[in-house]
């Protein structure tokens, strides 16, 4: 999938990349926490090479493999946001903006 097949946007494209990926993660048994990390990491360093705004790609993808985590179940959501929150600690307060507060 190329930025072009989702409208253009680079934001939008990481976070259906990482929606994808996730997903299809699921149907074949993998490990979604991993996947997402992997693949969070792999559009934040895209987002780098490319001098596209980091911050932005970064809350994209971690919106997008907490979305997809929530379409398999609750504890797919909370396995992909562990893996998540040490991927987003070094770009600046994604953490906070992005990631869903834990209701305990």
């Amino acid at each position: 999938m190329g930025v072009s097949d989702v409208g253009g946007d680079v934001v939008n494209g990481a976070a259906q990349t990482v929606k994808g990926a996730v997903k299809g993660a699921a149907e074949i048994g993998a490990d979604v926490g991993l996947v997402a990390r992997r693949t969070v990491d792999g559009v934040i360093e895209a987002a780098k090479k490319t001098s596209g705004d980091v911050e932005e790609v970064a809350k994209a993808a971690v919106s997008g493999a907490i979305e997809a985590a929530g379409t398999i179940g609750t504890s797919a959501v909370k396995t992909v946001r562990e893996m998540l929150v040490g991927v987003v600690e070094g770009v600046k307060d994604v953490a906070s903006a992005a990631l869903p507060k834990s209701k305990t």
